[in-house]
């Protein structure tokens, strides 16, 4: 299984494009899943990714509110993509407003382990400022997930 690591800026271009990481390109393979993502990003999921997702659904009540929720939320705005020959993917129009992310704009791609993040840029920056102080609070959870 792929482990998606690193982030950096990219550029949008005016057709809502972005140049795929060479680093990413192998892992994610030619096909993808992007979806929005908590807290206004875009979630990118290998299609194998994917499917252990939706088997997870697949388990328990079919009704349990929770659950649709999630189901909803992740699934309805859920979009294939596929690379090009120069590396590029086409973020979905409706992907790009959820995320705030602008033609001509910069993004940032980032790893996060089973699944890559795609930020508009100033709203990563603003997340990180936040993060910086509750510094305290991310080395809690390190310690509760015995890290």
């Amino acid at each position: 299984m792929p482990k998606f690591q690193g982030g950096s800026y990219y550029a949008v271009d005016d057709k809502g494009r972005i140049v795929v990481p060479q680093r990413f390109r192998h892992s994610l393979g030619s096909r993808f899943i992007m979806t929005q993502g908590f807290g206004g990003c875009i979630f990118v999921f290998t299609e194998e990714q994917w499917q252990k997702l939706g088997n997870k659904f697949e388990e328990g009540p079919t009704f349990d509110p929770g659950k649709i929720r999630l189901q909803r939320f992740l699934y309805s705005r859920a979009s294939e993509v596929q690379i090009d020959g120069q590396g590029r993917v086409a973020i979905p129009q409706e992907l790009r407003e959820w995320a705030g992310i602008q033609p001509n704009s910069e993004v940032v791609i980032a790893g996060c382990t089973n699944w890559v993040e795609i930020w508009a840029r100033q709203r990563y920056d603003e997340l990180m400022k936040v993060e910086i102080d509750k510094s305290d609070e991310l080395m809690s959870i390190a310690v509760a997930m015995n890290i």
